[in-house]
């Protein structure tokens, strides 16, 4: 049966970056050691309060624990604070103590049954940096993608003498049940691993911290391809009606994925024992050319298939076959096989034989560009077998339809394009880390267990349970937020518009300050179909800044990367999210912003739209050619490109093919080349539309002022 065509980004625009576990793996030993020391004692600390912390200054910070239930447990602060409490029946006990102004280091000792001394704790201004991919990507990139300057930065802060920057890395987890604990650990920038740490987070905190000598502690926990909603509590979002019916399936899932994961793990599994280079399914007859697939369902290709439509949340190794007629002059010519990027690894035949592949961590950003020797090419059929291995979430053949071609060797535009329908088969499943084993022969993945609910980081609630909740209530100055491929699509932006108000408030009640600030990215421009709206959802957030008090939005309307979701530009991404607590928390005399748009009114006598803004500082600029991005619409609600003028502090927008202007649209396009609006001080503006309603209807839509 022949699967519906769906777009690469439809359901799913971010790439997950499994190879960031790292950062756990490479940090699992400390932790086990830590782990070891705590559990020895009758008192047991979280790792959120551990030795390097930064604690929030001038703030009634909550330290807490486990002991036997009954147990006092006095913490004594080595600036001067002392406090007790008494284990409750749970095991469970908590202090508020009370800390200074920022400096350190300084320790705290907890004296129970036992003693535990935590060492070299600073007072400063603690964020949470969290989100999807750009907010998790590392300074040293991933795979090919490097980041700007990211080598650099890591050998500067490894050779420095600063201890005032710390991290506390947040392992990648999801859970059907609220977590009390995390495995890692603080470090400052000069250990070793500070290449893994979040680049936007490092950034961020490095301009904080030299523009006012404040420490600066980093909680990150962050996701590629993890939804909004999964980083919300229940009771949050149960104030959304819209999500009635995703919760009631949530609820059903529980106990369907138990019955799922028991049946996965009663195959055998792979041998991992080499790594994923030496890792054997036993399935290599996939690849021949004799072998029948004529009974194998079929996918359009490219496209990530953990969607509704195709397989859902699954993670693992599928087989992928495709023939493709070759002309009679490309006998005995070298070709190209041109596959583009694949979510994760990969190994690819043609005609039997082993082409190319890419396997071990960073394969997914690798395009896939691999040489047929002639001695494979003879006119006719040929065929391409790919086994893709997925090590989690995302998972597909997944770069742009024009990327899937096959060509002789030196003559790209003579291409046959192998876009479109494949052959597919599952042949093994990832699950707790391992590879099961299924019988491709009989098509045993069919006979899988059915399930409304499989738990990923798309699971309503499931990264806020296993990585957010183990915080709380943990005090922080603010959160910083980067998150929003895995919410576009069609009709999605309004949605959105009331989600992240609410991401706000959650986590404001679960970190117990009301007033958190919260700063967050605008989504990056990309070249996504038109199943996937961009413009609309950069709208919403941008309108979303009145709706979520203590807010900020930093615009990244001139950040996009046209290759990759992924951006490389992380130090200006992250400078400009510091702008925002430079001049709202530090009270610096900065610009922290690009133009915001505050008022349009048409003006009839000259056929124009006056646009004013605020965020204005060094005045309004225009740069390169402004009437690619403007557009101005009719009475008809049908839009024209458009000239625009800077007049003052003013933008006049207008078109000779517009006699009665009613509405501005700027950069209203998934793609931006060289936005034309800035201010003085360098920062872009916001794609922004004066319409009521776009997709959302907010009531603090600007209304027009008709002279």
């Amino acid at each position: 049966m022949k699967r519906k065509y769906l777009a690469p980004q439809q359901y799913n625009h971010t790439k997950t970056r499994k190879n960031m576990n790292r950062i756990a793996n490479a940090l699992l030993l400390v932790s086990a050691l830590m782990i070891a020391q705590v559990c020895q004692a009758n008192i047991k600390l979280p790792h959120i309060i551990s030795s390097h912390m930064v604690l929030q200054q001038k703030s009634q910070c909550p330290l807490w624990g486990w002991a036997n239930p009954g147990e006092e447990v006095k913490v004594q602060c080595s600036w001067g604070v002392n406090v007790q409490a008494v284990t409750g029946v749970n095991g469970r006990w908590e202090v508020t103590v009370t800390t200074p102004s920022y400096g350190g280091p300084y320790t705290i000792t907890f004296n129970g049954d036992n003693s535990i001394t935590l060492n070299d704790i600073m007072i400063g201004d603690v964020y949470v940096a969290s989100g999807e991919v750009n907010m998790q990507i590392a300074l040293h990139g991933m795979g090919s993608n490097t980041i700007i300057g990211g080598e650099e930065a890591i050998k500067e802060a490894q050779e420095s003498n600063n201890h005032n920057i710390r991290v506390i890395g947040i392992p990648q987890k999801v859970s059907f049940k609220e977590e009390d604990d995390v495995a890692a650990y603080w470090v400052d920038i000069t250990h070793p691993t500070v290449g893994y740490m979040s680049a936007m987070a490092y950034f961020f905190a490095a301009k904080v911290y030299k523009e006012t000598g404040v420490p600066i502690g980093i909680i990150n926990p962050a996701w590629g391809g993890s939804s909004c909603e999964s980083w919300m509590s229940e009771e949050i979002l149960q104030q959304l009606p819209e999500y009635k019916t995703e919760i009631e399936q949530y609820h059903n899932g529980i106990p369907q994925q138990e019955t799922l994961i028991k049946w996965i793990k009663a195959h055998d599994k792979a041998d991992m024992s080499h790594g994923f280079e030496g890792m054997e399914f036993t399935d290599t007859e996939c690849a021949r050319v004799g072998y029948d697939d004529s009974d194998w369902p079929s996918m359009m290709i490219p496209c990530y298939y953990d969607n509704p439509y195709l397989l859902g949340a699954y993670d693992g190794a599928l087989w992928f076959r495709k023939w493709v007629e070759i002309p009679d002059d490309w006998q005995d010519k070298q070709l190209i096989l041109s596959l583009g990027t694949i979510d994760d690894m990969d190994e690819t035949f043609v005609n039997g034989e082993l082409v190319g592949r890419n396997m071990g961590p960073g394969s997914f950003s690798v395009n896939r560009v691999y040489k047929i020797h002639p001695g494979l090419v003879r006119k006719g059929r040929m065929l391409i077998a790919v086994r893709m291995i997925d090590d989690g979430n995302s998972g597909g053949i997944c770069g742009r339809p024009d990327m899937l071609k096959v060509y002789p060797e030196g003559e790209e535009n003579n291409n046959i394009s192998i876009a479109g329908e494949w052959t597919y088969q599952p042949v093994a499943e990832l699950c707790d880390h391992e590879y099961y084993l299924y019988n491709y022969r009989n098509k045993e993945y069919n006979q899988r267990p059915k399930i409304d609910v499989t738990l990923t980081n798309k699971t309503l609630f499931a990264a806020f349970k296993a990585m957010i909740k183990p915080l709380t209530p943990f005090t922080i100055k603010g959160v910083l937020w980067c998150q929003g491929e895995s919410n576009i699509g069609l009709g999605k932006a309004e949605r959105y518009y009331k989600l992240l108000p609410l991401l706000a408030e959650c986590w404001r009640s679960e970190f117990k300050s009301p007033n958190l600030k919260f700063y967050y990215t605008q989504q990056f421009p990309y070249p996504y179909d038109q199943e996937a709206p961009t413009y609309e959802f950069r709208e919403a957030q941008r309108r979303c800044m009145k709706e979520i008090p203590n807010s900020g939005m930093a615009c990244m309307l001139d950040l996009g990367n046209k290759e990759s979701l992924t951006t490389r530009t992380k130090k200006e991404e992250g400078e400009r999210l510091a702008l925002l607590a430079l001049k709202d928390i530090y009270g610096k005399n900065i610009e922290s912003m690009g133009p915001e748009l505050e008022t349009f009114t048409v003006n009839k006598s000259s056929n124009s739209i006056e646009l004013t803004f605020s965020h204005t500082t060094g005045g309004l600029m225009l740069k390169g050619d402004a009437i690619k991005d403007f557009e101005i619409s009719d009475n008809n609600g049908v839009f024209y490109p458009a000239n625009a003028v800077v007049e003052g502090n003013k933008l006049i927008v207008s078109s000779p093919d517009v006699n009665k202007p009613r509405n501005v649209r700027y950069a209203w396009k998934n793609w931006v080349e060289s936005p034309s609006l800035y201010n003085g001080a360098g920062l872009p503006a916001s794609s922004f539309t004066t319409e009521k309603s776009f997709s959302v209807d907010s009531e603090n839509m600007m209304k027009a002022n008709k002279n």
